[in-house]
């Protein structure tokens, strides 16, 4: 039998951000990523996408790594 009510309880989003939804060990990657982003060093979205898939089994688009790639290079440039 469904447990509907579990099913509902995993379609409720914490907040819009797939990145603060994600498990600890993805935002300890995704920590280091930002780290070489604020040192001005530029990363592939692609093989971001490729890694939290292969390695962490974390499913997610390459879209949505890029925009965030793309949100904290905006984040350094004005700090």
């Amino acid at each position: 039998m469904t447990d509907y009510s579990n099913l509902l309880d995993r379609v409720i989003a914490k907040t819009g951000k797939w990145h603060e939804n994600a498990p600890e060990d993805v935002t300890k990657f995704l920590d280091g990523v930002s780290n070489l982003i604020a040192k001005g060093k530029h990363v592939n979205s692609n093989a971001i996408t490729d890694i939290l898939i292969e390695e962490f089994d974390f499913s997610i688009t390459n879209t949505s790594v890029r925009n965030w790639v793309r949100e904290q290079k905006k984040n350094y440039k004005n700090s």
